[in-house]
């Protein structure tokens, strides 16, 4: 006698095998995943949400108005896992190993050039983080927020970041067509692109309204020395500014070197992870060239290595301020809020004048929240993972990815600001720049 199978029965095997796979790539992908959830509530915990996906990938399955093909379901779940972590962690399939592994090969040769475009993907689209000053995207107008609707005519919706660099990478001389979004309009705009060779602008400085703004694009090597170099000849006690928008490329060492400039010798910060070595950034004594105020410009462009340096400076002013640090139990932070905001005490040791003197305050927009590191993960399917193993942390625990850092002035504009005549940030910082000096002087 045969046995009788309906088509519910066959829905449901195959969204038992999927749930298998799903679960096999998570044991995979996460090794001792398993071994953390020792208890009973711990298995539960894991298991239960299997089940729903279970369901929800039968009820998909036998109710969706048109057929849906199960490997686009898990694949989709999939990046839907990833994107749910960060948004700059992403699933390979197998099915694009090769072009990814041919995209990363010619990176390392430098076959190909980059356009020095810093990319994000915020609801599902690909948003430019910043445009490299000095580099052929900056040159064609590309700018911090812009969405890229579409690259040489082909819509990016469903492009993952590691394909949008592949597309926006290619061979000295070459074009690259953009179409994008800019400020919410619905009005497209063309950029051309011409590849060519580049390296990050070098850091810059000009006075504005009586105050020396100091310019630095990227924390690339390099970037400590010429501030050395233009910290020099100013005077060690006067206030500055220093400009980090648009800044997001570079390294978390440079950035921590450059940092120590301006703060005591302390912790500046630490990058960890479950599954790496923490690597703890700090100043030494001997290594501070400015011992005044600062204002700090941010914005939705300053990322990464930028996002370090802010943090840093501006922990390390509020401790040589005599205030004291109360770090926060970070397992309890982790848990709870991963990104609960610092906490400071006063204290009692500093004087008014001496916290005036030596506060450092971040103005302008919140930064991004690429403070992370990443490692690609292949798995037995033969795809792989790119997930952020690493994330960078504050002194006082704060991790900054995937939110960045909240100014302590907040700037709003609008769009273009008279056509970019205007530059509301830069004057909001001059402004608290000279409230703090006028302060000072008043309590000296």
């Amino acid at each position: 006698m045969s046995a009788y199978h309906s088509p519910v029965s066959k829905t449901r095997a195959l969204s038992v095998a999927a749930s298998a796979s799903l679960l096999l790539a998570l044991f995979v992908v996460l090794p001792g995943m398993g071994a953390d959830e020792k208890d009973k509530e711990g298995r539960e915990a894991l298991y239960r949400p299997l089940g729903l996906f279970t369901e929800v990938l039968g009820l998909v399955r036998s109710n969706y108005v048109e057929p849906t093909e199960l490997k686009s379901l898990l694949q989709g779940s999939f990046s839907g896992m990833t994107e749910a972590m960060d948004p700059f962690s992403e699933y390979i399939p197998p099915d694009k190993m090769a072009a990814f592994s041919a995209f990363e090969a010619a990176k390392e040769k430098r076959d190909v050039l980059d356009s020095g475009i810093v990319l994000a993907r915020r609801f599902g689209f690909p948003v430019v983080v910043a445009a490299v000053a000095g580099s052929p995207a900056a040159a064609a107008g590309v700018r911090s927020d812009d969405v890229i609707e579409k690259i040489d005519g082909v819509l990016t919706r469903s492009m993952a970041l590691w394909e949008l660099e592949s597309r926006l990478s290619g061979k000295a001389g070459s074009r690259v067509h953009l179409e994008v979004v800019r400020d919410g309009k619905p009005r497209h705009r063309t950029l051309d692109i011409v590849r060519a060779s580049w390296t990050p602008a070098a850091p810059s400085a000009e006075r504005v309204d009586g105050e020396t703004v100091i310019r630095i694009p990227a924390f690339v090597a390099g970037t400590t020395a010429a501030l050395k170099d233009i910290l020099k000849p100013l005077d060690p006690t006067r206030p500055l500014v220093l400009d980090l928008r648009s800044s997001a490329t570079g390294s978390f060492e440079e950035a921590a070197r450059a940092a120590a400039l301006f703060v005591p010798a302390g912790p500046l910060g630490e990058l960890s992870g479950r599954r790496i070595e923490t690597k703890t950034f700090r100043s030494e004594p001997g290594e501070r060239v400015h011992e005044s105020r600062l204002v700090v410009l941010v914005d939705s462009g300053t990322a990464g290595p930028a996002e370090l340096f802010a943090a840093a400076v501006r922990d390390a002013g509020t401790r040589d301020a005599g205030a004291k640090l109360v770090l926060q139990d970070r397992k309890k932070t982790s848990a709870e809020d991963p990104d609960a905001p610092e906490t400071f005490d006063p204290g009692a040791d500093a004087s008014d004048q001496e916290k005036e003197k030596l506060a450092v305050r971040l103005v302008g927009e919140p930064t991004v929240g690429m403070g992370f590191t990443a490692q690609v993960v292949k798995l037995a399917s033969g795809g792989s993972l790119k997930l952020s193993v690493g994330k960078i942390r504050t002194v006082a625990g704060k991790a900054l990815c995937p939110r960045g850092l909240q100014p302590d002035d907040r700037v709003f504009h609008g769009p273009d600001d008279a056509g970019g005549r205007l530059d509301p940030i830069l004057q909001r910082g001059l402004r608290v720049l000279a409230e703090s000096s006028s302060r000072a002087k008043a309590a000296a």
